[in-house]
């Protein structure tokens, strides 16, 4: 895990290829109200929902190191699995601190997918 003052980066899911690397972090005091996935899928939280965990599958399509599936888990329910379920499992909890975001890289597929975390203080 790589280490800011502020965020603690989790050591990334998946593959090294894509060229378009992205992150997005979730200003203090904010929060996270819901997730839009490719699918159409949209994901709104409840009031009081927050996210707890994520899980997923590592595979390959097209000879690609993808991320080929993606749940996510809030103290209140679980969503998905979304895509397809080949591949190595990964799971993250949060026990000590909260998500802040999400960062990675893709190109036609989501290549690789981290989190970020900001520590309990």
């Amino acid at each position: 895990m790589e280490t800011s003052a502020t965020y603690v980066w989790g050591t990334p899911w998946g593959g090294k290829g894509g060229e378009n690397v992205w992150q997005f972090i979730i200003p203090d005091g904010g929060s996270l109200a819901g997730l839009t996935i490719s699918s159409g899928d949209v994901i709104t939280f409840a009031d009081g929902e927050f996210l707890i965990g994520i899980s997923g599958r590592v595979g390959f399509i097209n000879n690609l190191t993808v991320i080929t599936s993606l749940s996510f888990e809030t103290n209140k329910y679980t969503y998905g699995p979304y895509g397809t379920n080949p591949g190595t499992d990964f799971s993250f909890g949060v026990t000590n601190g909260k998500f802040s975001g999400f960062y990675g890289r893709c190109g036609l597929y989501v290549d690789s997918l981290g989190v970020i975390l900001q520590p309990k203080t």
